[in-house]
């Protein structure tokens, strides 16, 4: 186990978090998980995270001489593999109490770093880390944690609302998966039964292939615009189409979860949260799991090097939110559902609300287990990923036990 600073560039900054089974690289800058790496059977190691060609590395966006290819988003800017977004996800809006950054304020600022170390009680190391909105008057507070012999990264992320008026808000995680790791031929799975596409172009200026604002419960027959379906269960080669669908948690399941197989790796990415069942008091519920299909269907910049040219980037987002598609909170309610479940997260005036989350990265021995896995189930030590006789195992704290007695220990201490 170990845990140290890094200085990536100029003014950027870094923690290294590292077990015997995982890395993870965590900037400053947006919170951004640049790395998720584990080690490969045959040898070396593979980082699952996307790591855009077109990230910035100076200090910001608006000190970058070439800002205007970035649109002046902080966001795009730094963006890259797991990230947080609240209290907006999706475009970027004038609102009364001010401009309301594209995928939420948290992954355009700065995560200022208080404490980390190592943990005597469970053998881990942890991360602590703010970010505080001094105009809207709310800060959001987050650990970190690795714990020996798991290839999990835990998060918990603590919302307080330090106005005098509840707040209304979309929270959600974004997996975003890249090569080497995400090749055609990756399989998909998720614990949503039923799916839903969003308004045409959204996200804005995307070229997609689904039916827009379509309902279907299997995403192995997903509505085309042109006729006929496709099975989004399967990654496609680059075609020049990106979409987005978000399917609801079932509302009595305890596990969230989605994931992404490379059976030609023997490889497995798969983020799990509380399901609604499973929510203590005050805890934040994930409502939907989200994917973006980046098959190339961008024409702007910064995915292409010129307006109207071809899209450079060939990725998945795997996440899961509170959320009403990418549509933000500019029209948002607090009475606005989707599949009965709500689209927003309300944090009341001097309330702290938390959130936990977490993402493993990990080899499997069985390869029957590249065909998909059928079913998920919680055990003692782990979460099991069977497929009829056989399965994968997954060392996890799946009910979050470690980082919940920890974020309650050091935070008591302040």
């Amino acid at each position: 186990m170990d845990i140290r600073r890094l200085r990536l560039w100029e003014s950027r900054n870094a923690t290294v978090l590292t077990n015997d089974l995982i890395q993870v690289v965590l900037e400053d800058q947006g919170g951004m998980v640049l790395e998720l790496s584990a080690l490969l059977s045959q040898g070396g190691r593979i980082n699952a995270h996307l790591v855009p060609y077109y990230r910035g590395t100076g200090t910001s966006v608006f000190s970058d001489e070439n800002a205007e290819f970035w649109k002046t988003s902080p966001y795009l800017y730094q963006k890259a593999g797991s990230y947080f977004s609240f209290p907006n996800y999706g475009p970027a809006y004038d609102a009364v109490q001010g401009a309301q950054d594209q995928s939420g304020f948290t992954s355009s600022s700065y995560w200022m770093v208080e404490r980390y170390g190592t943990d005597p009680e469970f053998g881990g190391v942890w991360l602590m880390s703010m970010v505080r909105n001094r105009k809207e008057h709310y800060h959001v507070r987050k650990i970190d944690m690795l714990l020996p012999n798991h290839p999990v990264h835990y998060t918990a992320v603590f919302i307080t609302n330090n106005g005098s008026e509840d707040m209304l808000a979309n929270t959600a995680w974004n997996n975003e998966i890249g090569s080497p790791f995400l090749e055609s031929g990756c399989v998909l799975n998720a614990s949503a039964q039923s799916w839903r596409t969003g308004p045409e172009e959204s996200p804005p200026g995307i070229a997609s292939r689904l039916q827009p604002n379509v309902q279907f419960d299997d995403w192995r027959k997903a509505p085309l615009k042109q006729g006929g379906t496709v099975d989004l269960t399967e990654v496609s080669p680059p075609i020049g189409k990106t979409d987005f669908i978000s399917g609801a948690i079932p509302r009595l399941s305890n596990l969230g979860w989605s994931s992404v197989i490379n059976p030609r790796q023997q490889m497995v990415y798969f983020t799990f949260f509380p399901g609604p069942q499973a929510l203590g008091e005050g805890e934040i519920g994930l409502n939907f799991n989200n994917f973006l299909f980046d098959y190339g269907g961008r024409t702007e910049t910064p995915w292409t090097l010129y307006p109207g040219g071809m899209s450079q980037q060939y990725s998945l987002n795997c996440g899961s939110g509170t959320n009403k598609f990418y549509t933000g909170t500019k029209e948002a309610s607090a009475s606005d559902t989707l599949f009965d479940a709500d689209t927003t997260v309300t944090v009341r005036a001097g309330e702290t609300r938390s959130l936990y989350y977490a993402t493993a990265f990990a080899p499997y021995d069985n390869n029957r287990i590249g065909g998909n896995f059928y079913t998920v189930e919680q055990v003692v030590e782990g979460i099991l990923l069977k497929r009829t006789k056989s399965y994968a195992f997954i060392p996890a704290d799946s009910v979050f036990h470690c980082i919940k007695t920890l974020a309650k220990r050091i935070m008591s201490a302040d």
